[in-house]
C-alpha cells in the first residue's frame, strides 16, 4: 500500500490539533521568579536545621503559613543549601504567586510520617518550584524499605490541582514508589528534571494528569517502570526532549474502560536505551461498546538502542480478556519516525499491537519505522485488528464496519534507512541502580546545565531542531523541518514527505542534548 495520501492527511491533522498545547495559552508562571523575591521565606528562621538529623517537615510548614501565605507582592520559600532531614509530611494548600525554591537535599527519613506523599503542594497559582544551584534534591531512600520490607512509601513530591506553573531543575532520587505525580495540572511547564530510581516496577519517574495544557521537557529517567506516563482525564500535552534510561519508557495508562478522556498528545524527540518499551498504551477491556476514547494524538521522532518492546499497544492489558463486552476507542492516532533497535525481533518486533476485536482501533497511522533486531535475522510486526495505513494495518473501505482481524509482517532484510545506534554516553549499564544499596544523587552529573539561554540543536539522524527560550510564561517558536528517513519496503511500499510546521511552547531557560554516542 502506499503512504501518500496518508503523508497527505497527517499534514493536515498535525494543522488541525497543532499537535499539542492550547493556541495563545503560555505555560508556566504568569509572573518571573524576581517577581516572587519581594519576601524570603527562609526555613532556617524556622526551625530547619542544616544537619540531616533535624525534621525539615515542621519548619517548611510553618515557613509557608506564617510568611508566604500573609505575604504581599510575591515570596519565596527557600530551603538553602545543605543536608536535610524530613519525617513529617508537608502539604501546603494554595497561595498564589509564591515559588519554592530547593537549593540543598532533603532526606526522607526510613521510618517518617507521610501518609503516601512526603511533599504536597495543593491548588497553588503562579507557582514554581525549582533548585537555583543544581542541588536541589530529594533522597527517598527506597533502597532501606525493599531491604526491610516495612516502613514509608512516599511519592516523593505530588502536584495536585495547581494553574499555572512550573517545576524545573530538580533531582528526585531512589523514592520508595513514585517519584513525582501531577493531579489535575493546569498551564504546567516541567523540565530539567532528574529521576533515579530502583530497577524494578512501581518506581514511575512521571506521572501526568493533565486538565490542560501541559509541557514536559528534558528531563532523563532511571527507573525500571514508566518513565513518563499519561493518565486520564488528560488533553492538550506536549512532552519532548525525554531519555529513557533502563526504564519502563513512555506509557499512556494504563486505562480502564469505562472512563478513559486522553486527546491532543504529542511526544516527540524521544530516546529510549535498554527500557521494556519505546512506547506503551495499555488498556483495560470491559463495558459495553466503545467506551472512553484515547485519539487525535502523535508520536514521532522516537529512537532506541536495545529495547525489548518498541511500540506495544494492549487492549488486554496484563492478560486480562474478560468482559471482553466493550474496549476504550483508540482512534486517530500518528506513529512517525522510529528508529533503532528491540533486542529480540521476532517476538517483540517493532511493532506488536493487540486491539481489541470488539472495538478495533481506526485512523492509526504508521510510517518511517526504520528499525531492526539486535538478535535473530529477521522482524516480525503483528497488528490485531488495527485499520489505518502502514505496515500491519489494514485499510478500512469508506463506510465499512471494522471486523476482526489479524495480520503479520515479516521483514527479513535490513530496513532501509536504518543506521545502527550505539550505546548512548548517557546510558546506565544493563542492571540499572540496584535494589538494595544507595543511588548517588550528583553522580554522575545532570545533562541539564543552569541559567543555560540558548538550546544546541538535537541531530539525532532524522531531526534537527534548534531555537532559544526566555521568560517565564512566554512563547517559544521554530519553524523546525522534519526530515522523514526512507521507509521500509516489506510486503508493502511507502513514499514519505517533507513536513514542515510550527511549534510553540514556553518557559524557563535551557538547551538540548543531543543523542550521544559511546
Amino acid at each position: 500500500m502506499k503512504f501518500s495520501l496518508a503523508a497527505a492527511a497527517a499534514a493536515l491533522f498535525v494543522r488541525g490539533v497543532a499537535g499539542q498545547l492550547v493556541e495563545g495559552v503560555a505555560v508556566g508562571p504568569t509572573t518571573s521568579l524576581s517577581d516572587k523575591s519581594g519576601t524570603i521565606c527562609n526555613v532556617l528562621d524556622y526551625g530547619a536545621v542544616a544537619d540531616g538529623a533535624t525534621d525539615i517537615g515542621v519548619a517548611i510548614t510553618k515557613a509557608f503559613s506564617q510568611c508566604v501565605v500573609g505575604a504581599s507582592g510575591g515570596a519565596t520559600l527557600l530551603v538553602p543549601e545543605g543536608e536535610y532531614l524530613i519525617t513529617t509530611a508537608v502539604i501546603l494548600n494554595g497561595g498564589g504567586k509564591w515559588a519554592f525554591q530547593l537549593d540543598g537535599l532533603i532526606t526522607l527519613s526510613e521510618d517518617g510520617n507521610f501518609n503516601g506523599n512526603a511533599i504536597v503542594v495543593r491548588g497553588a497559582t503562579d507557582f514554581e518550584m525549582l533548585s537555583s544551584n543544581g542541588k536541589g534534591a530529594i533522597q527517598g531512600q527506597g533502597y532501606k524499605q525493599r531491604i526491610s520490607g516495612s516502613g514509608q512509601i512516599a511519592r516523593l513530591l505530588r502536584f495536585m490541582s495547581c494553574v499555572n506553573y512550573s517545576v524545573h531543575d530538580l533531582i528526585l532520587i531512589d523514592s520508595p514508589t513514585f517519584h513525582m505525580f501531577h493531579n489535575d495540572a493546569t498551564n504546567l511547564e516541567a523540565y530539567h528534571i532528574t529521576i533515579r530510581g530502583g530497577n524494578k516496577g512501581g518506581l514511575d519517574g512521571i506521572d501526568l494528569i493533565c486538565t490542560s495544557n501541559c509541557h514536559i521537557h528534558h528531563v532523563e529517567v532511571t527507573n525500571r517502570d514508566e518513565c513518563i506516563s499519561v493518565k486520564t482525564p488528560s488533553k492538550n500535552v506536549l512532552i519532548e526532549e525525554i531519555y529513557c534510561n533502563q526504564s519502563g519508557g513512555m506509557s499512556i495508562g494504563s486505562l480502564n474502560a469505562t472512563s478513559t478522556e486522553i486527546e491532543f498528545i504529542h511526544m516527540r524527540n524521544i530516546y529510549v536505551h535498554q527500557c521494556t518499551q519505546m512506547l506503551m498504551i495499555k488498556t483495560w477491556p470491559g463495558g459495553t461498546g466503545a467506551s472512553g476514547y484515547v485519539r487525535n494524538s502523535i508520536f514521532e521522532n522516537f529512537q532506541a538502542y536495545d529495547t525489548t518492546y518498541a511500540l506495544d499497544i494492549d487492549q488486554y492489558w496484563y492478560r486480562v480478556t474478560e468482559p471482553n463486552t466493550g474496549a476504550i476507542e483508540i482512534s486517530s492516532l500518528q506513529f512517525r519516525n522510529w528508529t533503532g533497535t528491540v533486542n529480540n525481533g521476532v517476538s517483540r518486533g517493532p511493532i506488536v499491537i493487540r486491539g481489541s476485536n470488539v472495538v478495533p482501533l481506526t485512523g492509526i497511522t504508521m510510517e518511517d519505522f526504520s528499525m531492526w533486531t539486535e538478535n535473530r535475522d529477521v522482524v516480525v510486526l503483528q497488528c490485531n485488528n488495527v485499520y489505518g495505513s502502514g505496515y500491519c494495518a489494514r485499510e478500512l473501505a469508506s463506510g465499512a464496519t471494522p471486523t476482526s482481524f489479524s495480520s503479520t509482517v515479516t521483514i527479513s532484510s535490513i530496513m532501509e534507512g536504518f543506521v545502527s545506534p550505539t550505546s548512548p554516553a548517557w546510558g546506565v549499564g544493563t542492571t540499572g541502580y540496584g535494589l538494595t544499596v544507595p543511588i548517588p544523587v550528583y553522580t554522575p552529573a545532570a545533562m541539564w546545565g543552569i541559567g543555560a539561554t540558548t538550546d544546541a540543536p538535537v541531530t539525532t539522524g532524522t531531526v534537527a531542531v534548534s531555537g532559544s527560550k526566555s521568560g517565564s510564561g512566554s512563547f517559544y517558536s521554530t519553524d523546525a523541518p522534519v526530515t522523514t528517513p526512507p521507509a521500509a519496503t516489506p510486503s508493502v511500499s511507502s513514499t514519505s514527505t517533507l513536513k514542515t510546521y510550527k511549534t510553540k511552547s514556553s518557559g524557563g531557560h535551557w538547551r538540548r542534548r543531543s543523542w550521544q554516542r559511546a
